[in-house]
């Protein structure tokens, strides 16, 4: 009988209170009409370079600490 160990692993996805969205400046705001809140990085547009939200990345080691 061959020894094996379950692993799970849960994919959780988060909506952080921050003002700009992840990767780019633009604001994140609920109730906009379609395809007001984007830019190039948004879009994916080619040589559109992502610019990463520091307060989200504060917020995200806060979470991942809460939860261990």
């Amino acid at each position: 009988m061959p020894d094996f160990e379950a692993v799970i692993g849960l994919e959780v996805h988060v909506q952080l209170a921050t003002a700009s969205k992840l990767f780019c400046s633009c604001p994140n705001a609920f109730g906009k009409a379609p395809n007001t809140n984007t830019c190039e990085v948004c879009t994916g547009m080619p040589a559109a370079l992502p610019r990463i939200n520091k307060q989200g990345v504060h917020y995200a080691t806060l979470v991942r600490l809460a939860t261990n």
